[in-house]
């Protein structure tokens, strides 16, 4: 977590071992174990993205491209049998496609964020099986978040494009692969057995029902898109529906019998989620070099939509209604902040890894404050003044 997907300075270092010592090192060792647990899974990913795709013809591959869009409800997301022959025919047995799709869908540290705290929620718990874990993790924790983010970027027309890959047949390998990485997900969820008859039953229900959930918001954030301005109640609804339900199913799905303890991880999650998604929505705001990526204005988002209420009360200073709409974004943010602490408060106070989520949750909200300050500087306000008098004044 730390040190790869946001760098950590000395002065940072300083500051986490005068809070924590001990949570410092948690940190660093469950970061550790995480890439670790990533380098085993992302070859088993490829692999099983990659037999799917051999060992099925066209119509069965269509089928399961069919039974996803039942399931989610998004026609868009639907795979001809001529789109998925073309994609076959490119592919052959060019199975470093497959390699570079995963690569995309899971570049943007979202695995950072989930795989560290569970193994280090699953180690607290203490009475996790490990093979249940691997399999709660690489199914629940994994599978099903890298499909719902792949979607994201289909609906959102935000595929990158592949330099030896014609566009339209890299969104239809999208739109198959994030079907199939769905069908993989639910498919070895059948393998978290626990001795508890009833936590299985438990823990397929609170899948499903974060699943519909998920999907259901989704298609209001689809809807969102479309419209000029978005209430902020609708987008709080959208945010703690789709964003942070996601990370909710995963903590909630916790194969372990301590359920008040497992409850107080899905709440924590929960909102943690959503302070992260206003830490993105800063990143959009500030642009990424890495990805070759320009400021935007992330659409629908909290910060636009304060970007429009200032302007609709009268004022028509831009850089002021930038510095006042990233000011109540960042107040939005530590709003998830405090509710993220409430929850973990509620940990025992000789929880295991108690200073692994102390240590955690304070940095993720300096990154926070971190970005703000650096939007405030204004170097990204040229590009974003003119995207929103467009938005603005369409």
């Amino acid at each position: 977590m730390f040190g790869e997907s946001l760098p950590i300075s000395k002065k940072d270092v300083l500051k986490l071992l005068f809070k924590s010592r001990k949570g410092l090192f948690q940190a660093k060792e469950y970061n550790k174990k995480a890439k670790e647990f990533w380098k085993k899974k992302q070859p088993q990913l490829v692999k099983e993205i990659w037999r799917i795709l051999s060992s099925n013809s066209d119509l069965q591959l269509a089928k399961i491209s069919k039974n996803f869009v039942k399931r989610t409800g998004f026609k868009e997301l639907k795979c001809s049998v001529g789109e998925i022959h073309e994609l076959k025919k490119l592919l052959k047995d060019q199975k470093f496609f497959i390699e570079d799709f995963v690569n995309y869908a899971t570049r943007t540290g979202f695995l950072t964020v989930v795989i560290a705290p569970a193994l280090a929620a699953a180690d607290g718990l203490g009475d996790v099986d490990e093979e249940a874990m691997n399999e709660w993790l690489y199914s629940i924790g994994i599978c099903l978040p890298v499909s719902a983010d792949v979607c994201d970027s289909v609906l959102d027309n935000e595929v990158m494009k592949h330099s030896s890959i014609p566009y339209k047949t890299w969104v239809s390998c999208h739109k198959l692969c994030a079907a199939i990485i769905f069908h993989v997900g639910m498919d070895r969820i059948k393998n978290i057995k626990t001795v508890d008859e009833e936590l299985n039953k438990r823990i397929i229900k609170r899948l499903n029902d974060g699943v519909e959930k998920v999907c259901e918001k989704q298609k209001m954030d689809f809807e969102a898109k479309k419209s000029a301005y978005v209430d902020i109640s609708t987008l709080k609804e959208i945010y703690d529906g789709k964003i942070c339900e996601i990370e909710a199913t995963v903590f909630g799905t916790l194969p372990s019998t301590k359920t008040d303890i497992v409850k107080v991880f899905e709440e924590g999650a929960h909102f943690f989620a959503g302070e992260m998604q206003v830490v993105d929505d800063f990143e959009d705001l500030l642009g990424d070099t890495n990805l070759q990526k320009s400021p935007e204005i992330p659409n629908p988002s909290f910060f636009l939509t304060h970007c429009i209420d200032i302007w609709n009360s009268g004022r028509r200073d831009i850089e002021g209604i930038l510095e006042e709409a990233a000011r109540k974004n960042w107040e939005r943010g530590q709003e998830y902040h405090k509710k993220v602490m409430d929850a973990y408060d509620r940990l025992p106070k000789r929880f295991k890894t108690r200073p692994f989520f102390e240590v955690t949750l304070w940095y993720y909200n300096k990154v926070l404050k971190d970005r703000f300050n650096q939007f405030l500087k204004g170097e990204t306000y040229p590009e974003i003044k003119s995207q929103l008098l467009k938005l603005l004044q369409p």
